[in-house]
């Protein structure tokens, strides 16, 4: 998603230039698996299972707000599209003021880690062992982001269905939702566990296991976001496919066309909704000409 994203042309817009900044996140959140099997073989102390981990964390934190921000996006972009179509001609400005706030967010989470090192405990370096008690803070303030993304990325979703936007932005909107879905679940489940081992009274070994394995939900959510575009964004599948050669340029796939508009069919002719319009057959006699 982040290589198609700088590939493609076409895949310019705000939106997209969010949506590859959260995948890029992502794609930093899984260098805690080099951390975790480094830990296996070397014994690991807490403050350097924190330097080892930091792009980790910060993509963990990050992406987890930059989700939120895609929202945002979608939100303006519905709500007012002429005062969008001028926030599109400050596109610098506009990317850097909402990707200050998952920025932020994320250094802040890793200042407060930076304070919790402790040199004298050996860890199995994963993400809830680096940052210490500081987890605790990421799991609370990561819960209350994710209490506000559906409602957001819901109502932009019904919003949608009763706009007469172009067909690629409802797939791209369908496809964006499909990941949110997954990977809010990854991170509800998660965090909700997260701060139930913290409120919960219980041996600390016992909620250090549960954090540890509460993992696995937020990698594997992660982990189908090129998929899930490729499956149900027709621009996406076309940019991946042309960055991998397995197009030629000019040709695109096949789309459903929406209110009568002409729509690309993947020979790259032009398909037009409603009955076939009859040609004229050529019937001019030209000269030389040899009937066989």
């Amino acid at each position: 998603m982040v290589l198609v994203t700088i590939f493609s042309r076409n895949l310019r817009s705000s939106c997209n230039i969010l949506i590859g900044a959260c995948c890029f996140f992502d794609l930093i959140l899984f260098t805690d698996i080099i951390a975790f099997v480094y830990s296996l073989y070397i014994e690991t102390p807490q403050d350097i299972c924190f330097y080892i981990n930091i792009p980790a964390d910060f993509g963990a934190f990050a992406s987890n707000a930059c989700v939120l921000m895609v929202g945002v996006d979608r939100l303006l972009a519905i709500t007012n599209p002429q005062k969008y179509m001028y926030i599109e001609t400050h596109k610098k400005k506009y990317l850097t003021l909402l990707l200050m706030f998952p920025i932020s967010y994320a250094s802040y989470l890793l200042y407060v880690g930076f304070g919790q090192r402790n040199p004298k405990k050996t860890v199995i370096c994963l993400l809830p062992e680096s940052l210490g008690h500081a987890y605790d803070l990421f799991a609370m303030t990561s819960f209350i982001i994710n209490l506000f993304v559906p409602p957001i990325y819901i109502y932009v979703y019904f919003k949608i269905k009763k706009c007469q936007m172009k067909a690629s932005t409802q797939s791209v909107f369908k496809s964006l939702f499909v990941t949110v879905i997954l990977v809010v679940s990854g991170w509800m489940t998660t965090d909700l566990i997260g701060v139930l081992t913290v409120i919960i009274p219980m041996n600390p070994e016992v909620a250090r296991m549960i954090q540890l394995y509460c993992g696995a939900f937020i990698f594997t959510s992660s982990s189908f976001n090129a998929y899930v575009y490729y499956r149900i964004s027709k621009d996406y599948r076309s940019a991946i496919r042309l960055m991998f050669r397995l197009d030629k340029p000019g040709q695109k796939w096949r789309t459903k066309s929406l209110n009568g508009i002409n729509q690309p069919t993947f020979d790259g002719s032009t398909k037009q909704d409603g009955p076939p319009t009859t040609t004229r057959r050529d019937t001019t006699v030209y000269p030389n000409s040899r009937k066989f």
